[in-house]
């Protein structure tokens, strides 16, 4: 039996770092299925961070309309450079489909080292025939989280 994937916009994906670009389109973001990451950092006794950031992978499936999309994660992998993506909560956009504000949300700054494609034969809302999800692995650099009223707090990985 063959799965619908939603196009709520929950958690979507811009390959653009929204603190330097306000203005991004929502033809340029994609839906995010799932991510998932681990990042530690020792704790003393008193619940205090210290010493390096373990290094981290950041998981995350994303539903691809057009193959055309996924273009700038082959590229990066290819290239072997890193680069900046946002993930945004529960994000809005205006009448012009530019961004209009978003709960919460991070930067992130890495390197891909994995790409994995799954096809479906399911229909989306564009009554396409194939859908393709990517599992993209990202090695991050660097992680900055986003809040409300753009506060954020970004933590370094070293490796």
């Amino acid at each position: 039996m063959s799965k619908l994937y939603s196009n709520e916009l929950k958690a979507l994906v811009a390959v653009e770092n929204v603190l330097e670009m306000s203005a991004i389109l929502q033809d340029h973001c994609m839906t995010v299925q799932r991510f998932d990451y681990d990042c530690e950092r020792e704790r003393n006794s008193s619940g205090e961070t210290y010493g390096p950031t373990n290094p981290v992978v950041l998981e995350f499936t994303i539903r691809v309309n057009d193959p055309a999309d996924a273009r700038p994660f082959y590229s990066y992998l290819a290239s072997n450079s890193h680069f900046q993506l946002s993930f945004l909560f529960n994000a809005t956009f205006n009448d012009n489909k530019r961004l209009k504000d978003y709960e919460d949300g991070m930067v992130v700054d890495g390197y891909v080292v994995s790409i994995d494609e799954d096809y479906s034969a399911s229909k989306n809302e564009l009554a396409n025939d194939e859908q393709m999800l990517l599992t993209v692995k990202v090695l991050l650099l660097n992680t900055t989280y986003l809040g409300i009223e753009r506060n954020y707090k970004s933590i370094f990985i070293h490796h």
